[in-house]
C-alpha cells in the first residue's frame, strides 16, 4: 500500500488571495493620495500665480485705495483696472470684496453690494491666504448662495480666492474671487491623474508578481522540504521493517531453499514443484534486499565512469530476456566518449531497475528502446516501453516508496531509481511516451574528464 498523500499546504493561494486584495488597497490609496496632492499642488501654484500678476497690475495702477473706499483713486484707473480684470481669460465671473465681506464689484452687476452667508475660504483669503477650490461632487451639488446667477455647475469651474494687499504693505483690503474653467489646467490635471493610476497599478502588479514569483519557489521548496522529510520517516521505517524482516524471514528462507534443492537432485520431488518453490524463495529474497537496500542507501562514491560503457555492460542481460519474450529491444548510443562522475556499481544498478521496469510493463510484440544522447551540459539517459503507460494523475506518484501499478509489485524499484539518480547528482523523470507506454528520462551532469 502507498503512503498516504500529504495534505497541500495551500500557503500560494491563500498569499495570492490575499495579497491581490492587499496589493489592490494599497494601490488605490496611494494612487488617491498622490492624484489629490498632484491636483492640489498644481491648482495652488496656479493660484498663487494669479495672486502675484493681480497684485503686481493693482500695484501698477495704484488702485489700493479703491478696495478701502477712500475715494482717491481716478475713475478711469479704476474702469482700466476692472476692464483688465474682465480680459483674463478661462473666466467666469469675477467678484471683488471688501474687508466687510460685502461685494464691491461684479461682473454680475446682480451681486454688486450684496453679503452672502457663511464662507470658509473668503474668510481664510481675508486672513492673507490664497484658497483655490475645486468642486469634484458631480453635476448636483448643494450650491453656494454666490453661486447664484452661474451658467456653469459647481464640478466645471474652479474657485480662486485672491488676497489683495496694500501697496509696499502687508495688510489684506480686499479679495478677488475668481470663477475659473481653465481648459488646459484640467486637462492636465486629468491626464495626470490617470498617469498616477496607471503607474500606481503598474507598479502595484509588478511588485505582486514579484512576490507570487517568491512565494511560488519558497512553496515548491516548502513541498520539496516535506516530501524529503515524510521520505526520511518512511526510511526509518524501512529500516525497522527491514531490520525484522531480514532477521526474521532470511534464515527461513535459506532452510527452505536448501531443502527444496536437496529434493530436486535427490529426486523424491517432481521437479517443476521443487523450482517453483526455490523462484518463489528467491523472490522474498529480492523483495528483502530492495527493502535493505533502500532503507541503508549512504553517500555515493563518485569516481569517474563511462555511461555508455555501463549501457553496455547492463543491457545484455535486460535483451536477452526481452528477445526470449518476443519482445523488440532497441538500444542507441551517440558517439561517445560518454564521461560522468557517478558511482559505477550505484550507475549500474540505476540502469538495471529502468530496464528492468520496462521489462515488467511489457508484453510480447511491445518493443523497448534504450538510447543515450547528450543534452547541453548533460547526458540523457531515454528508456522507452510500449506497455500500458502510467495515467496522468498518477505519474507524479510512482517515485513515491511502496506506490505501484502492478498487481505484484512492491512499489520500490523508481522509488530506489530516483534516490539513486539524486545521489548522483542527476535527476529522473517520469512522462507519457507519444502513442502509447512510459517515457523515462535520466540526466547526468556531463564531466570534465
Amino acid at each position: 500500500m502507498p503512503l498516504p498523500r500529504l495534505p497541500t499546504l495551500g500557503l500560494l493561494h491563500s498569499f495570492i488571495l490575499a495579497g491581490a486584495a492587499a496589493t489592490l488597497v494599497v494601490t488605490l490609496a496611494l494612487a488617491w493620495l498622490l492624484s489629490g496632492f498632484l491636483e492640489r499642488q498644481l491648482l495652488q501654484r496656479d493660484g498663487l500665480t494669479s495672486a502675484d500678476l493681480l497684485q503686481s497690475v493693482i500695484d501698477t495702477q495704484g488702485v489700493a485705495p479703491w478696495f478701502q473706499g477712500e475715494g482717491q483713486v481716478p475713475a478711469a484707473e479704476v474702469v482700466e483696472f476692472l476692464a483688465h480684470l474682465s480680459a483674463l481669460p478661462e473666466v467666469l465671473r469675477i467678484n471683488v470684496y471688501r474687508l466687510d465681506k460685502q461685494v464691491l464689484w461684479s461682473s454680475r452687476p446682480e451681486m454688486i453690494g450684496r453679503r452672502f452667508g457663511p464662507n470658509e475660504e473668503l474668510d481664510a483669503a481675508l486672513a492673507g491666504a490664497v484658497v483655490v477650490h475645486r468642486d469634484t461632487d458631480g453635476p448636483d451639488p448643494q450650491l453656494k448662495s454666490e453661486h447664484m446667477l452661474m451658467d456653469a455647475r459647481a464640478d466645471e469651474f474652479i474657485e480662486n480666492y485672491l488676497p489683495v494687499r496694500a501697496a509696499g504693505g502687508q495688510a489684506v483690503i480686499g479679495v478677488i474671487e475668481l470663477y475659473r474653467r481653465p481648459l488646459a489646467l484640467v486637462a492636465a490635471l486629468d491626464s495626470g491623474r490617470r498617469l498616477v493610476a496607471l503607474s500606481a497599478l503598474g507598479g502595484g502588479l509588478f511588485i505582486f508578481l514579484c512576490l507570487v514569483w517568491f512565494m511560488r519557489r519558497a512553496d515548491a521548496a516548502l513541498r520539496l522540504q516535506q516530501r524529503k522529510l515524510v521520505e526520511a520517516e518512511t526510511l526509518v521505517r524501512i529500516g525497522e521493517l527491514s531490520g525484522a524482516v531480514a532477521h526474521s524471514i532470511r534464515n527461513p528462507l535459506g532452510s527452505i531453499r536448501s531443502s527444496a534443492e536437496l529434493h530436486r537432485e535427490l529426486g523424491d520431488a517432481p521437479e517443476a514443484l521443487t523450482g517453483e518453490l526455490i523462484q518463489h524463495v528467491d523472490r522474498i529474497e529480492t523483495l528483502v534486499r530492495t527493502l535493505l537496500g533502500y532503507a541503508q542507501q549512504r553517500g555515493a562514491r563518485l569516481t569517474g565512469a563511462d555511461l555508455g560503457r555501463v549501457l553496455r555492460e547492463v543491457t545484455p542481460r535486460i535483451e536477452a530476456a526481452a528477445r526470449a519474450q518476443g519482445k523488440p529491444f532497441e538500444l542507441t548510443l551517440a558517439p561517445g566518449p560518454h564521461p560522468v562522475e557517478a558511482d559505477p556499481e550505484l550507475l549500474a544498478q540505476l540502469l538495471d531497475s529502468l530496464l528492468s521496469n520496462a521489462l515488467e510493463a511489457t508484453t510480447a510484440g511491445q518493443a523497448i528502446r534504450l538510447r543515450l544522447h547528450a543534452d547541453a551540459g548533460d547526458f540523457v539517459v531515454e528508456v522507452e516501453d510500449e506497455g500500458p503507460g502510467v495515467p496522468p494523475d498518477q505519474l507524479d506518484r510512482i517515485f513515491e516508496p511502496f506506490f505501484t501499478t502492478k498487481p505484484r509489485g512492491l512499489g520500490m524499484g523508481l522509488a530506489l531509481a530516483r534516490r539513486a539518480a539524486e545521489r548522483l547528482g542527476g535527476a529522473l523523470r517520469a512522462g507519457p511516451r507519444a502513442g502509447r507506454g512510459l517515457r523515462m528520462e535520466l540526466r547526468l551532469p556531463r564531466s570534465a574528464g
